[in-house]
């Protein structure tokens, strides 16, 4: 298939063409030390792709861009779309982007196509998809929380107390949707109910293990959102503990862009599902 349209593609780690209906993204590079170097840079955005489509489709291009940002987990640039003609295309566009410095979100959720040639590709189909189903975002504000993950490396500057913020509003949006719980004043009941369908092991409270209870994040939002503190002092059975955001964003992070990765229907079968609790992404 010919197309007429396509993008520069900066900062995404890629060494094998992506072909799906109405895209094609095509490496500049296929070596995989080189790529993971140019797509990893925190200094400036390094051509690393090209993407062509079929019309200059601005929505597209601005989910494309943020389903890429959100495998790297850091952000990814995609050009406005440009006419192919008939010259060497990569010429129309520069091999670097001075920019802003580029935050790190952790690391990619995904592992490069070096290693797994299908997953990447299968899930940019799946994402993009559902990014383009009107009804399915509105039933489940999917698109609210895709949004709000991608966006918590994406600012140009971070701040602890927004990417929190981001992360749990958008986590509740979702589960109350979900859940058709829009009235529940304690948020940690639909979250939990949300979480336990999608198959993660939480539960409401846990107090021997307080990194799996939802109400020990639903704490932290609501010293943040009442109080502006990045701290709550909560009492678990008659002994006071004290929780930080910084001691659970991590958490909070990894447990969304897996919720993603459930509510898209992807499983490559090399994803860590309790990577949110013991940090070793890939199995």
């Amino acid at each position: 298939m010919s197309f007429k349209y396509a993008c520069g593609v900066y900062g995404y780690n890629i060494t094998r063409e992506i072909d799906l209906p109405g895209l094609r993204i095509v490496p500049t590079d296929s070596d995989y030390r080189r790529v993971k170097d140019a797509a990893r840079d925190l200094s400036e955005f390094r051509l690393t792709g090209v993407a062509y489509i079929d019309q200059p489709n601005d929505e597209f291009v601005f989910e494309l861009e943020a389903v890429l940002s959100f495998i790297e987990h850091l952000e990814v640039l995609v050009t406005s779309p440009v006419f192919c003609g008939e010259s060497n295309i990569t010429e129309k566009f520069p091999e670097s982007i001075a920019a802003h410095k580029r935050h790190n979100g952790g690391g990619a959720v995904l592992m490069a196509d070096a290693f797994l040639p299908e997953s990447r590709k299968d899930f940019i189909a799946s994402a993009l998809d559902r990014l383009s189903d009107q009804a399915f975002c509105e039933s489940t504000q999917f698109r609210i929380l895709f949004f709000k993950c991608v966006e918590t490396f994406r600012q140009r500057k971070q701040f602890l107390d927004t990417s929190y913020f981001f992360l749990f509003s958008g986590l509740e949006s979702y589960s109350r949707a979900v859940t058709n719980d829009r009235a529940s004043k304690n948020v940690s009941v639909p979250i939990c109910t949300a979480l336990t369908q999608l198959g993660f092991d939480v539960s409401q409270d846990r107090p021997d293990e307080l990194v799996r209870a939802v109400s020990t994040y639903a704490q932290l939002r609501n010293a943040l959102f009442h109080n502006s503190e990045l701290e709550a002092e909560v009492n678990i059975n008659g002994s006071i503990v004290r929780l930080r955001v910084i001691d659970y964003i991590f958490h909070i992070s990894q447990l969304v862009a897996l919720s993603i990765l459930r509510i898209v229907g992807f499983d490559d079968g090399h994803i860590n599902w309790n990577s949110w609790v013991d940090r070793q992404p890939f199995t």
